[in-house]
């Protein structure tokens, strides 16, 4: 038995549906925790493509059947994410959130890891153009309306034209350990800890 919402986390599954759900609840205990503790929670959009439970809305974290499951075509629905909705859930999220810590803040960042495939039926350069777009104008807006939510541009330090392709790969997809350096270098240049005592 596999839970829908973390397929990858026991990769022979578990015993029983009750032994999921008991997983899945130690699991959200902890989630709790950490933002109940934590000053500081980073966020990462890295696409607007996922797939849903057509009969009930539920997103999943992967295609079904990729890790675990079946995939079932009256079941399982490809779903590309707009602005609205992207932008809508992000507030929701901060509100519960903000339930447990109203003094947490948030810094915002876009995945500069350009899609591999796509599902949306368009060729996947127009398709990753469309989602970083749209993801990039989400986190803007959320920086402009709350004060609380900070931006990074990791995105733009490796994506941008200026970079020339530097910070990626052979396969120029993934970042390269050099890119990941240059990012927490500026990161820390604007953001740098505390001085301990």
């Amino acid at each position: 038995f596999y839970d829908a919402l973390r397929p990858g986390i026991e990769p022979s599954g578990l015993a029983s549906p009750e032994e999921v759900v008991a997983h899945r609840e130690g699991h959200i205990k902890a989630v709790l925790k950490v933002f109940r503790e934590v000053d500081l929670f980073v966020f990462t959009f890295g696409l607007t493509e996922g797939w849903i439970n057509a009969r009930t809305g539920l997103v999943y974290p992967t295609c079904p059947g990729t890790i675990a499951g079946s995939f079932d075509p009256e079941v399982h629905a490809f779903k590309n994410f707009t602005f609205k909705e992207i932008h809508g859930d992000f507030i929701r999220f901060r509100e519960l959130v903000h339930e447990v810590n109203p003094n947490l803040k948030f810094l915002l960042t876009v995945s500069p890891v350009p899609l591999k495939a796509t599902a949306s039926g368009r060729h996947v350069l127009t398709a990753n153009t469309f989602s970083k777009s749209t993801l990039r104008a989400v986190a803007g807006q959320l920086f402009d309306e709350f004060e609380d939510i900070e931006y990074f541009p990791s995105y733009e330090i490796i994506a941008s034209p200026w970079s020339k392709g530097f910070f990626y790969g052979s396969d120029q997809r993934e970042v390269t350990v050099g890119g990941v350096d240059a990012v927490m270098r500026v990161f820390f240049q604007q953001h740098a800890p505390p001085q301990r005592r």
